[in-house]
């Protein structure tokens, strides 16, 4: 699978040298997208890059910042793989949401089960078995040119609001294969 030019890191210096290496880049939550601070809920979603972000990286060095080339995008896919059934959605990011779907959800345009090219399933299937997934969300953009790239590997991703978006009967894959008992997937 093609994938993303990616960094995670704490070294400040390795941003910017990953940054001066290509032309557009952005940073995204490592872990789960909600911190708090000074007793405030925070949301953290991708952000594009800006020459302002590289003057203060400070917080860099107390944490590990992932960094991304960023992809230029037709739409994007959330492909969940629930033991042996896949759920793809095409999501069409809305106004408010182009960087990161995720900063206008209610914007956005969720199409279920859209075709998996050949390539990814094969590269999937490797990901998953090497990984020894058997439940996972994993987020591609699609690129005008209809190429797929890989951005990341959920281990523990929500998805009730995909099936609430499409009608893709994601609860019910769960508890079967909750019923059938966890093992590697194949």
């Amino acid at each position: 699978m093609t994938t993303a030019d990616t960094v995670i890191t704490n070294e400040p210096d390795a941003v910017r040298d990953f940054v001066a290496g290509c032309r557009d880049a952005v940073s995204k939550p490592l872990g789960g997208a909600g911190m708090s601070c000074g007793g405030l809920a925070h949301i953290s979603y991708t952000h594009r890059l800006t020459s302002e972000d590289l003057r203060d990286l400070g917080g860099v060095g107390v944490t590990a910042a992932t960094v991304q080339a960023r992809v230029p995008k037709a739409y994007e896919v959330r492909l969940t793989v629930i033991g042996d059934e896949w759920f793809p959605v095409r999501i069409a990011a809305g106004e408010g949401g182009q960087d990161d779907w995720r900063a206008d959800p209610e914007g956005a345009d969720y199409t279920p089960w859209v075709d998996v090219p050949d390539d990814i399933c094969r590269g999937m299937a490797r990901l998953m078995n090497r990984l020894g997934l058997t439940y996972t969300g994993a987020d591609f953009v699609v690129r005008p040119d209809g190429e797929w790239v890989f951005l990341e590997a959920n281990t523990g991703p929500q998805f009730g609001w995909l099936e609430s978006a499409t009608g893709a009967d994601m609860t019910a894959a769960m508890a079967r294969l909750l019923a059938k008992g966890l093992g590697t997937w194949r």
